[in-house]
């Protein structure tokens, strides 16, 4: 008898006997025997492999969290409204997020219960949790979530969403820096425009402001009242309720003698939630009555439109801010060249380049730098001058000669953001930021010296410049103090801070402001900037008129502006002297 192939060696010569797979041994023979063993048993495969109850739960809350109703709505038995039902009600409650706590799902055959706790995040609001419960039942083989109203919240029937409905607290005050109320009617309008308006939020409106909004809600919208709105008006004690889906259909149906009826069916509304809010909180502002007061009186006889900004100059606030006529607040919001205010930046250039404060400077008429002639106003001419009396005198020929020798478009872009241009200020309401384009060419590097240009700045910022050279650094402004504004930028010093204090004190003293009726221990600049263009070779272009100084004994810095005043040194320095004399 011949052996089989799996006894005894094999034959010299001939190939091994094949062997099947160790693997095939390992993995299939035992899965053949379990589908014979769940056949016999009369369970089918497709069953064993589909979702568990608790699948299910997970992934329908997983999906609700997310906010994919269209996947919530395939896992449930009868999806139909539910898409809807769970975008109406986060609409109308604002809803901003949700988060589910699924508990043990309980099986009982081919039905299971999950409780859970819904805790939703509502907009202008906060939270609110409650309790539900999900029910699910197999279907195929399959298990779905059993879907109705009562899904979403236990109180809700065929028919019915929630709604909220918004009570504001009392609304915060704003204030000046001693707890003066601000926002009343016989407040100036140049405080008005700081303070800002309210006004009935529009429909437009209400998708800016949130679900704690409704149309005709008084909400700020200029101003420290629409920029501070959030802390102003707190949040709103807010009620959830069940109420039939075509209630406000009826509703507006309804005539406007039916209040008896209103009443009664308020009475019949299901709360199922209360929010409590809380009062909106006070803004106080750096503004003090008495520097406002002084302000204000010193250019409010101005025929042409005037601004004028007075910051303390260790921290940058702002204590006046005034603006004549009212309508545009140029105080914050103008756009103008500093004409020769901006020397003070340029004399720190050229100070921080080596020009030495003994160094002489010749003052011709005219002067031509890079191709484009200069001259000063009134086509003056100085002659020999010392560098404190060439500032004094504000000549233009002596210093973009200089300038010309010095300085480049790299060294003077960096002292003028020393002193803050091309920085966003942020002081709590909406300002313009001073902007500085790096001068490309010796000629508009020579323009900018001067102030004129491509160069913008406000009357905000140009008080910042006499505040730095007051306290040794610059400190960006500030209007609102509490609350504290967040980010500004760390105090900038100014090198050569001792030097322009002298130089500036000359001014007033000696130079162009001698006559403008300055006491006490005033230092300024004056600044005339002109602007447009001239119709003919020999016509002078329009000017506005600048002064910009500081009294240390007084603890003030301040800029004023003429708008197409004419000359800094007879129109806008006494409008200077007139506020610090009022202190």
């Amino acid at each position: 008898m011949q052996p089989t192939p799996f006894e005894g060696p094999p034959v010299v010569g001939e190939p091994p006997p094949p062997r099947r797979p160790r693997r095939f041994l390992r993995y299939g023979l035992p899965a053949i025997v379990l589908v014979l063993v769940l056949v016999g048993a009369g369970v089918s495969w497709f069953y064993f492999f589909r979702a568990s109850p608790e699948d299910t739960a997970d992934d329908f809350v997983a999906a609700w969290q997310e906010g994919d109703y269209a996947a919530m709505a395939a896992l449930a038995s009868d999806g139909a409204g539910l898409q809807d039902l769970y975008a109406d009600v986060s609409d109308q409650l604002g809803l901003e997020s949700v988060a589910v706590t699924l508990e043990d799902v309980v099986q009982d055959g081919g039905a299971a219960t999950a409780d859970f706790t819904a805790t939703m995040e509502l907009g202008d609001a906060g939270e609110w949790s409650y309790d539900g419960q999900l029910a699910l039942l197999r279907q195929e083989g399959d298990w779905f979530v059993d879907y109705s109203p009562a899904t979403l919240h236990p109180e809700l029937e065929e028919g019915q969403s929630l709604t909220r409905t918004n009570d504001w607290e009392e609304r915060g005050e704003i204030l000046a820096a001693d707890g003066t109320r601000l926002d009343t009617d016989d407040a100036s309008g140049s405080v008005q425009m700081m303070v800002g308006q309210l006004a009935e939020a529009s429909e437009e409106d209400l998708e800016d402001l949130g679900a704690g909004y409704q149309e005709g809600d008084l909400v700020g919208v200029s101003g420290i009242q629409g920029a501070q709105e959030a802390r102003l008006a707190g949040t709103p004690s807010v009620s959830i309720r069940v109420t039939d889906e075509d209630a406000e259909d009826e509703e507006d149906e309804e005539d406007e003698d039916a209040a008896d009826e209103e009443e009664d069916a308020e009475e019949d509304v299901t709360e199922v939630g209360r929010i409590e809010g809380e009062p909106g909180e006070d803004v106080t502002t750096s503004l003090d009555p008495a520097v406002q007061a002084a302000a204000g009186g010193a250019i409010a006889a101005q025929d042409d439109p005037t601004a004028m900004v007075v910051i303390r100059p260790s921290t940058g606030e702002v204590l006046a801010s005034a603006n004549v006529p009212g309508g545009f607040d140029r105080a914050f919001e103008g756009q103008y060249p500093a004409g020769s205010a901006f020397k003070i930046i340029t004399y720190e250039a050229l100070l921080n380049a080596g020009m030495g404060m003994d160094a002489e400077m010749d003052c011709p008429k005219t002067v031509e730098v890079g191709g484009l002639d200069f001259r000063n106003a009134g086509d003056a001419e100085y002659g020999e001058q010392t560098v404190t009396e060439a500032f004094a005198t504000s000549c233009n020929t002596a210093l973009v000669t200089e300038v010309a020798d010095r300085l480049d478009s790299a060294t003077m872009t960096e002292a003028a953001e020393e002193f803050g241009f091309n920085s966003e200020l942020s002081i709590g309401i909406p300002v313009f930021s001073p902007q500085y384009p790096s001068p490309d060419g010796l000629s508009l590097l020579a323009q900018a010296s001067i102030g004129q240009g491509q160069m913008l700045t406000s009357p905000l910022h140009m008080a910042t410049v006499p505040a730095a050279v007051a306290a040794g650094e610059w400190h960006s402004p500030r209007l609102v103090t509490d609350p504290a504004p967040e980010d500004l930028p760390e105090p900038r010093p100014v090198q050569h801070a001792d030097e322009l204090r002298t130089m500036m004190r000359e001014v007033v003293t000696d130079g162009t402001a001698e006559s403008a009726g300055f006491t006490g221990n005033a230092h300024g600049k004056t600044g005339t900037a002109e602007f447009g263009e001239a119709e003919g070779d020999d016509d002078e272009l329009e000017s506005h008129a600048w002064f910009v100084g500081f009294d240390p004994d007084k603890d003030v810095a301040f800029a004023v502006v003429v708008d197409g005043g004419g000359a800094g040194s007879t129109e806008a320095a006494p409008l200077g002297a007139d506020f610090l004399n009022a202190l």
